[in-house]
């Protein structure tokens, strides 16, 4: 009793201080958004948010109706959009209900993949699901790519399936190869369903449809949004998807381009209309939770509602989920007609907080965008009407990003026919950073070498004042028809210094960075993993450690090169030498800890972590 008066207490207190602190304003008029059509169907089209150009500034596309083009918007580094679609080389006018960035051909720079579907249209339109590839080039430019082996063949052709809409998209290395793979989901009508395509990355630059042998016993469901990651921590990606009508899929991965559905067995099959999805650590316990957004009403005596699925893992050390959207502390669960969904640090207190937008044109009473505030990881406070993000707009897919680098986190909502007002895109500023005494944040991008340089699956952990912690997902493909950017954003109170990042990339190898001062976007690579390559080199001294001036290298084999890397896996010193020692001097370098990185004349590797006092 006395904990429920001490939650109810908060509850009142923090939502007073709310009313005043948080706030969202609707932007998008002076956002440099042009105002274009809108599908004309109840589903809608999404939006996927990427610094393509890697300028340091978030941009995003956004999907069209037949007949236009479709829209890419470059930031100019202010929040304030340029569009630049055709110019870019993105022509397309098929329909486009989604769309993913994503490294396809290891060159480094980002590619767009379009997804689009025929629903409404006569059979004229044979392939009711239909797929385009746009390469990056080096100018920044887009080409149309039309042999990568992305192709749905007839699974989606009108003689196969009546009329099928685009489920969702997300990419992640199902193999451990280092390659992006990627998987699509149809939604088909109440029992008749339609089947998924997994699409295996061939590492050449073209893909190979392995749907028969990942799914070979699929039923044909109404699948939404999928979402990779390695929940049960064996090194393989599993599969989680939101379904509709029937119960969701747990897809876990048994690490040969095989799954199974184990859903029913860890508490993760609800039968309800799940669409939506977001992931998150909403109560900072070092594992990842779900909520997948609903149809909130009562059927045939059952209370359908969102789900929010809190993991176990860390608690009980073995897969499964409690689902708890309403319990009395968090109530979550009922909010309306549902779509997409994001987990957020709205206020930079450390704790993600959680929105939802929502609308159903066909007889569904209006209903509200909702925005609830986490408390302390303990209950979440409603502060849809206080904070403005309250709209009772048709709309689809929602998703957080830094519009503007100011150090909070903005929301994009795309938009469905709202009678004559037919905004595509509509965002939403958050004015927190311009508070008195706003909390501080740090933004982290992991970059890899080679193929996966965006470093999709990778977990971001942090640690600061002495223990608080925080952990984000690093994905490609999430809310509903959505993407969010490679990047995670931490809110850290009032802290100045960040004790640890830790780095745990998807080839399981990890990172860690200490004493990181925050207010700042910092890019960290993995050249300075703790756990380096099998091939070891023979023993390497290194003396002494720490060390003010010069540092003595001695080996048994001869050292063919070294490189220095700093915390952040800033390459700061290399030199190809021949010889089985060498004094490097390290009397210019500023203080802290610095990894070397030695090869040996056989290709092996050791790294070494000194301290320069």
């Amino acid at each position: 009793m006395m904990i429920r008066l001490f939650l109810i207490l908060i509850f009142v207190v923090f939502t007073n201080i709310c009313v005043n602190a948080q706030q969202f304003s609707d932007v998008t008029s002076t956002s440099g958004l042009q105002f274009v059509a809108v599908m004309p169907d109840l589903f809608g089209s999404g939006a996927s948010i990427a610094d393509y150009d890697n300028d340091g500034d978030l941009d995003f596309f956004a999907g069209t109706e037949f007949g236009l083009t479709n829209l890419l918007y470059n930031n100019n580094g202010n929040g304030v959009f340029q569009e630049v679609a055709v110019a870019s080389g993105i022509t397309s006018t098929f329909r486009c209900r989604s769309s993913l960035w994503v490294d396809y051909n290891g060159d480094e720079l980002l590619d767009l993949i379009l997804l689009g579907d025929c629903l409404g249209i006569d059979s004229s339109c044979t392939d009711r699901l239909q797929l385009f590839l746009y390469q990056q080039t080096s100018s920044g430019n887009f080409v149309e790519i039309t042999n990568s082996g992305l192709d749905f063949g007839d699974r989606y052709n009108i003689v196969n399936i009546d009329d099928p809409v685009v489920g969702g998209i997300a990419a992640g290395d199902v193999n451990n190869d280092g390659w992006l793979d990627i998987i699509i989901t149809s939604w088909g009508r109440m029992f008749e369903g339609a089947k998924m395509s997994m699409f295996l990355n061939n590492t050449d630059g073209t893909f190979t449809d392995i749907t028969d042998v990942s799914f070979p016993l699929q039923p044909e469901k109404s699948r939404y949004q999928p979402l990779f990651h390695d929940f049960n921590h064996d090194g393989f990606l599993d599969i989680y998807i939101n379904v509709d009508f029937t119960e969701n899929e747990f897809w876990l991965n048994n690490g040969n381009n095989t799954f199974q559905d184990i859903s029913a067995t860890i508490n993760a099959n609800s039968a309800f209309n799940e669409m939506g999805m977001a992931v998150g650590d909403y109560d900072n316990d070092g594992d990842f939770d779900l909520y997948s957004t609903n149809i909130s009403r009562e059927e045939n005596g059952v209370l359908r509602h969102n789900i929010f699925l809190k993991n176990n893992w860390v608690e009980n050390g073995s897969l499964g989920f409690d689902e708890v959207s309403n319990s009395p502390n968090l109530n979550v669960g009922s909010s309306g007609w549902d779509w997409g969904t994001t987990f957020f640090d709205a206020n930079n207190d450390g704790y993600v907080d959680l929105a939802a937008t929502n609308g159903w044109g066909q007889g569904w009473s209006a209903d509200q965008s909702k925005l609830w505030l986490n408390v302390d990881g303990l209950a979440f406070s409603d502060i849809s009407s206080s904070s403005g993000f309250n709209d009772t707009w048709d709309a689809t897919s929602l998703m957080a990003f830094d519009m503007d680098r100011d150090g909070d986190l903005d929301l994009l909502q795309s938009m469905k026919q709202n009678g004559n007002n037919n905004n595509l895109i509509r965002i939403y500023e958050n004015n927190y950073s311009s508070t008195t005494n706003a909390n501080n944040y740090l933004v982290v991008k992991p970059r890899m070498n080679g193929s996966n340089h965006f470093a999709i699956g990778t977990v971001v952990k942090i640690s600061y004042d002495n223990g608080k912690t925080g952990m984000r997902l690093i994905t490609a493909g999430t809310s509903f028809y959505g993407q969010e950017p490679a990047e995670a954003f931490f809110g850290v109170v009032d802290n100045t210094i960040i004790d640890e990042i830790r780095i745990e990339w998807p080839d399981n190898t990890v990172t860690v960075v200490e004493d990181v001062a925050s207010n700042q976007v910092i890019t960290i690579t993995n050249d300075n993993v703790l756990d380096v390559a099998t091939k070891t080199a023979s023993q390497v001294k290194a003396h002494p450690n720490p060390v003010k001036d010069i540092l003595n290298l001695e080996s048994l084999s001869f050292i063919e090169s070294i490189e220095i890397y700093n915390l952040l896996g800033q390459s700061v010193f290399q030199k190809t030498i021949s010889s089985t020692n060498m004094n490097l001097d390290m009397s210019s370098f500023e203080s802290g800890s610095y990894f070397v990185k030695i090869i040996d004349a056989n290709s092996k590797v050791r790294t070494i972590r000194v301290i320069k006092q």
